[in-house]
């Protein structure tokens, strides 16, 4: 294994908090479909946001997930309720006091 796969292991092995940089919101969630990570590295990868019913729940979803999920989706309307974003793995946590900056 290459050193940066060896860093980015040990990151990802550290961190289970992201922060989805297009909401400007902290989690600490795996993918809503597969249980799995949101990101491997310190740059991150791309997720997918849902929002659901009266947009009062919003799931989240990793690259491979969401990308089934929109390839599945029949017409505009229902794409309508997802949106790309970006997973950044936090380290140490997050502050909690300011886990959402988006109303």
């Amino acid at each position: 294994m290459k050193e940066d796969e060896n860093q980015e292991e040990s990151f990802s092995s550290r961190s289970s908090t992201f922060l989805m940089v297009n909401r400007a919101q902290v989690m600490d969630a795996a993918c809503s479909a597969c249980g799995g990570r949101f990101a491997a590295s310190p740059t991150g990868d791309k997720a997918m946001v849902a929002t659901v019913g009266d947009g009062s729940q919003i799931l989240f979803f990793c690259s491979p997930c969401g990308e089934n999920i929109i390839g599945r989706a029949n017409n505009d309307d229902a794409r309508g309720h997802y949106a790309w974003d970006w997973a950044v793995p936090v380290r140490n946590g997050a502050n909690r006091e300011h886990q959402s900056c988006v109303s």
